[in-house]
């Protein structure tokens, strides 16, 4: 660690977190606060070896069968923490030989539905809906439209090719059972969803790609076991919590990410758990991502941490930047990366006095949504961005929220225009896909610091998909979705406005 004038502030806060990692341990949910509700009940992601072990047979079993029924492809759906693990698995491992391909859908654009449902050999495909209430509408309307088009190719026996990851007893459940889906696969009832990527919901992705499970969960084993250690520079995890803490304390509420190539999208993993788990109460700790150190400004509102050796580290360090480098060897090490920033986000939680495992004002925006869709409204016209760029100064972030096709030309314009924006404006600017940033960022965007200006960006639909069974569209529920954050982002007094696509063009030029 080089942390400059953070240093005094770390090494206090690093005695504090050792006094609370024997709490952590026995499950003492008075660390966070003297309310058990959403506390006492989500620790069970410490016991993730002893549990993945019981588990490991069956999982093993089920992806096992996928191949010797011929299965060659398997979409998962599903949203924040039950589908950003699995995408980190599918672009990092790929499948092994005579596995099936695993592709992840988190989008309620029409194009990205289309687009699966075009590229996918649906003889061959299984469908894995993931959602621990199984009442997610955006994978509720995922599993509507590709339950059909399994219906149209294998009639009566559709429900053969699904295969659901809830926990017990939800709507989901229910709806395996009267339709005969494949099997249910359960979560774990006391992990929340952004902790659980060592449970089933990351657990069945990796046994589907042919990964050997005791291999993956190796390092994991390792880092819960010096995550118990009461010397920092065994337990790195508590190390990085105390960190993470002092930052915010320090009002340093940016967390710059640096990581290889190779695990690039572990990024979007981390960014859900550290936003989602700290942002709340006027307090939070907004991760970087993504983000081209060399077209950047770092201010004293910023903190660097560095998977592994980055060639900006020096330049960052040169400039009074505090850096925390982590060790990396290699994929192999995912799961204990996973241990080492659940535990620190845990610490840093007890730290700042707040619940990192509830989520207050997520609630806003699903009811926002509701709202709109239940009152027949459309967006509201779009605006100027210089309407809120304007007030944008030292200290501040831009949030640019873009309900547009992942990897399309909108999307590239959008990335376009952080970029200018970062070099012109001086502040970190962050690209959150809607509606997947709902369930990541979108709980610091409300429940954090109030020092973000917010874009809600649209665009056209050329193409409209439907959802069976219901009278909504994709376009529908996208720009509902859109609409519906606007509203909850005003109502927590945000700067936020609606823009257009060809506006932000317009910024990029």
């Amino acid at each position: 660690m080089q942390l400059g004038s953070l240093t005094g502030a770390v090494e206090a806060a690093t005695t504090e977190a050792l006094t609370v990692v024997p709490r952590i341990w026995e499950r003492d949910h008075t660390v966070w606060g003297p309310d058990p509700t959403e506390l006492a009940d989500r620790l069970g992601w410490l016991d993730a070896d002893e549990r993945a072990e019981e588990i490991r047979s069956q999982l093993e079993r089920s992806a096992a069968a996928l191949v010797d029924d011929g299965i060659t492809d398997v979409l998962l759906v599903g949203m924040g923490g039950s589908s950003l693990y699995p995408e980190v698995l599918a672009t990092t491992f790929g499948p092994e030989a005579g596995f099936p391909t695993l592709h992840v859908l988190d989008s309620t654009d029409p194009a990205a539905v289309l687009a699966a449902e075009r590229d996918l050999p649906w003889e061959t495909t299984v469908v894995v809906p993931a959602s621990k209430s199984g009442s997610t509408i955006e994978m509720a309307c995922l599993l509507d439209r590709f339950r059909a088009r399994l219906q149209d190719v294998h009639g009566g026996s559709a429900g053969r090719f699904v295969l659901p990851i809830t926990d017990p007893g939800s709507r989901l459940e229910a709806q395996a059972a009267a339709e005969g889906f494949r099997e249910v696969i359960h979560g774990q009832v006391d992990v929340g969803g952004r902790f659980s990527a060592l449970t089933p919901f990351g657990l069945l992705p990796a046994a589907i790609l042919g990964l050997d499970l005791q291999e993956h969960l190796a390092a994991g084993r390792k880092q819960l076991a010096a995550a118990r250690s009461l010397d920092p520079q065994v337990n790195d995890a508590a190390a990085l919590g105390a960190v993470m803490a002092a930052a915010v304390r320090d009002r340093r509420d940016k967390l710059t990410l640096l990581l290889p190539d190779e695990i690039a999208s572990f990024g979007l993993w981390i960014e859900q758990l550290v936003a989602e788990s700290t942002g709340k109460h006027g307090i939070g700790l907004l991760p970087i991502v993504g983000e081209d150190p060399t077209n950047a400004t770092f201010g004293d509102d910023r903190i660097v941490v560095s998977l592994g050796r980055s060639e900006h580290l020096e330049t960052l360090i040169a400039a009074g930047v505090p850096v925390v480098e982590l060790a990396w060897s290699g994929p192999a090490q995912l799961s204990g990366e996973v241990i080492r920033w659940e535990f620190a986000t845990a610490v840093a939680g007890a730290l700042l006095g707040i619940n990192p495992f509830d989520q207050p004002d997520v609630e806003a925006a699903k009811k926002a949504t509701s709202e709109v869709l239940d009152a027949g409204e459309d967006l509201p016209d779009p605006e100027d961005p210089a309407a809120v760029l304007g007030s944008v100064s030292p200290g501040n972030y831009i949030a640019l929220l873009a309900f547009v096709t992942p990897e399309g030309d909108n999307h590239r314009a959008v990335d376009a225009a952080a970029e200018r924006l970062r070099r012109d404006l001086g502040v970190p600017v962050t690209v959150g896909v809607g509606p997947r940033y709902l369930h990541s960022t979108g709980q610091l965007h409300k429940g954090g610091p109030n020092n973000g200006v917010f874009l809600v960006v649209v665009g056209d639909d050329p193409q409209d998909a439907d959802i069976p069974g219901r009278d909504l569209t994709f376009s529908r529920l996208k720009r509902a979705q859109a609409a519906g954050d606007l509203r909850a982002l005003q109502a927590a007094d945000r700067r936020a406005l609606l823009v257009s696509v060809d506006a932000l063009r317009s910024v990029a030029t």
